[in-house]
């Protein structure tokens, strides 16, 4: 990969029309009643409702619903309800360009659980978080812990955000980083820098 010319795209609202953690979890709940494993879809609901609660942090209820996905599903259940997911919301537009770029990465708050298994090509890297092997510093994946993980992902190397494509400002350390940002409204890619 070239550290110099590396193309960085948001997930939700980007390359995806929708939150991806919502709507695997929506999915995620029906799967567990259609299957009737009722004290697995119980526990979703107390995590969801102590969540609506504030009691607990989105961070920490996202850990408990991604231990709930990994722990009541086949590998082919989780792999089949993502990539309907990922499938039926994809943004055409941003895709394409992802298709025909170099140097991907795609950086999001999404649960790797959730992201490794949406089928990207080998040559995009994906770092999401929750991320299984606990090297990088910001667990969530989030406005500048975006910035923090890849540069971590890259051993602290100089690296080069030349197009970042996100669809919200949460991501502004990344477009301050980057040569060229671009912000997604009504699915198409808006240049902002």
């Amino acid at each position: 990969m070239q550290l110099d010319n590396l193309n960085v795209f948001d997930l939700d609202g980007t390359l995806i029309k929708v939150n991806s953690f919502k709507e695997i979890s929506k999915k995620l709940a029906f799967t567990l009643l259609r299957k009737m494993q009722i004290a697995a879809f119980l526990k979703l609901l107390i995590w969801y409702i102590i969540r609506k609660l504030h009691i607990i942090t989105h961070l920490y209820f996202k850990r408990r619903i991604v231990d709930i996905f990994e722990k009541y599903l086949t590998e082919e259940e989780k792999q089949s309800l993502v990539r309907l997911i990922f499938d039926k919301n994809i943004n055409k537009n941003v895709f394409d360009l992802m298709q025909q770029a170099n140097n991907c990465i795609i950086s999001t708050s999404a649960p790797y659980a959730y992201t490794s298994r949406m089928g990207f090509s080998n040559d995009v890297t994906v770092i999401s978080s929750l991320m299984p092997f606990g090297n990088l510093p910001d667990v969530a994946n989030f406005g500048e812990g975006k910035v923090r993980n890849i540069v971590a992902y890259f051993n602290g190397k100089d690296i080069r955000v030349v197009n970042f494509y996100t669809d919200c400002s949460d991501d502004q350390p990344m477009i301050d980083l980057s040569v060229n940002a671009y912000i997604v409204k009504n699915g198409i890619p808006v240049k902002i820098k």
